[in-house]
């Protein structure tokens, strides 16, 4: 007997469902003894018999009933492309090139459960062959947390990957700290597409550190953050963030552009990542009423250093400013149309700051609401942060990647939420946000929160199901 398909049902991509074989039996015997109409239908007991395109059905069972035939119950998969066939873009003439494009999608259809991590604002500072160095941002300092919080939690990344393997990890940016790659006035968006001092950066904060089974060959999704503009200059090295894409020797950096779109095809749903540049923050107002923290501050973007970014409309600090403005408002068109016309079970927006600072908190306002946004991935306060909404969409602030000091004083047992990272467990009907500490000097397992996040309805309502625990979960 056929019978409508549930929510979840639908949203794991079945078309048609029917009711077992007990409940077939069930409505029977009710329908002999006259207790119920033709038009009764199961109300539980439910199976998947068909999908929607391109998912193809599994059969699992045979129903063996006389209302359903030879039917068979079963799941939705989608069958993912050979690998080979896949056309991998090749690198740009300019870093701008691929701004507002769509890198070919991810395709994951995998049995177990399918997951990412999350982690910001997490390059430290090298000097000499040693471990990164935690950027100093505050004037008191718990040692050694404070100093080498990047090898904490990346070492703690580590270890837990080798567990639950992530898929791939969401970078939300400040990957370079203090001010980016290289000195003031090496911005080349064209033509030098190959750093060598920038290279040495990659492989001593990024590759030689996030390393490890669960971790080796994973890839990084990201955006740029201020500090990898430069923090308070506009024309370092930024633009290598962007052709290391192609120039990573492990084939793990992805960050195409400025703003870009990947979908990622899981086996009975869809998610697609929106990755968006919200530097727009930083050069909001008047550039010198704040220089320490504003990418287009004249007082220090001034010569001998050259004032242009070759390869961009950037000549001076005033058209530094114009430049943001006008990325901004081209994204804005860009999202709009691209989250009007996604058909994934989920939208996801990555980006570096969080929806509610100025300016563009009113688009956040407007665009969450009224594309239904399902979730925003954010950095740049430097703590970790789960179980908030804006409006009715789930965000979370994961700025505790440990390339800057955090903006709460860590603990040595790791019982905080000032560097760590998070796990995402995602499914067609829900999302399960794990928040990982540091795990202090005796390098514990700490969960510090899981939050369940629900897709957005079509009448907005609440949609984040609090789960955090009262205290801290220690996993030895």
């Amino acid at each position: 007997m056929e019978t409508a398909c549930d929510e979840s049902m639908k949203r794991g991509q079945c078309s048609k469902c029917m009711c077992n074989r007990a409940e077939v039996l069930k409505l029977q015997i009710l329908k002999a003894f006259a207790r119920i109409g033709k038009s009764k239908k199961c109300s539980s007991a439910v199976g998947c018999v068909a999908c929607k395109e391109p998912y193809g059905f599994l059969k699992l069972n045979d129903t063996n009933s006389s209302d359903t035939g030879s039917l068979h119950f079963g799941s939705c998969a989608f069958q993912c492309p050979d690998p080979s066939n896949v056309s991998w873009p090749v690198m740009p003439k300019n870093a701008l090139d691929y701004n507002g494009k769509e890198w070919p999608a991810a395709c994951f259809n995998g049995t177990e459960e399918q997951r990412y991590f999350i982690i910001g604002d997490w390059g430290g500072i090298v000097s000499g062959s040693g471990p990164p160095v935690t950027f100093k941002n505050r004037p008191t300092v718990i040692d050694p947390i404070d100093t080498h919080a990047q090898t904490y939690v990346a070492d703690k990344m580590a270890e837990v990957a080798a567990d639950l393997k992530p898929k791939f990890v969401l970078n939300v940016g400040d990957n370079f700290y203090p001010g980016g790659i290289s000195s003031p006035g090496t911005c080349n968006a064209e033509t030098d597409k190959t750093d060598p001092a920038g290279q040495i950066i990659f492989t001593n904060v990024f590759e030689n550190v996030y390393k490890g089974p669960g971790l080796d060959g994973v890839e990084w999704w990201g955006v740029l953050g201020n500090h990898d503009y430069g923090g308070y200059h506009y024309n370092v090295h930024w633009d290598q963030n962007i052709f290391y894409t192609w120039n990573s020797p492990k084939s793990r950096w992805l960050t195409p552009a400025l703003y870009w779109k990947r979908a990622a095809q899981f086996r009975n749903f869809s998610a697609e990542f929106f990755f968006v540049d919200t530097n727009k923050v930083d050069t909001y107002g008047n550039p010198d009423a704040d220089p320490e923290h504003n990418i287009c501050a004249r007082s220090h973007n001034q010569p001998p250093q050259p004032l242009g970014c070759n390869g961009t409309s950037i000549s001076s600090p005033d058209t530094c400013w114009k430049f943001f403005d006008d990325l901004w408002k081209a994204q804005k068109d860009w999202l709009a149309k691209e989250l009007q016309a996604s058909t994934a079970e989920w939208q996801i927006i990555v980006t570096h700051y969080p929806p509610n600072f100025e300016p563009c908190r009113s688009t956040w306002e407007s665009y969450l609401v009224e594309y239904g946004v399902d979730f925003y991935v954010s950095g740049h306060t430097h703590l970790q942060h789960t179980n908030t909404t804006f409006g009715e969409t789930a965000f979370v602030i994961s700025g505790g990647g440990g390339g800057i000091t955090s903006e709460i004083l860590p603990s040595k047992t790791g019982e905080d939420d000032g560097y760590g990272f998070m796990d995402v467990v995602i499914q067609h009907d829900a999302m399960y946000i794990t928040r990982y500490s540091h795990g202090g000097v005796d390098k514990k397992t700490i969960v510090r929160g899981v939050t369940k996040v629900s897709p957005r309805s079509p009448k907005a309502v609440s949609q984040v199901a609090k789960a955090e625990p009262e205290v801290a979960k220690v996993v030895v």
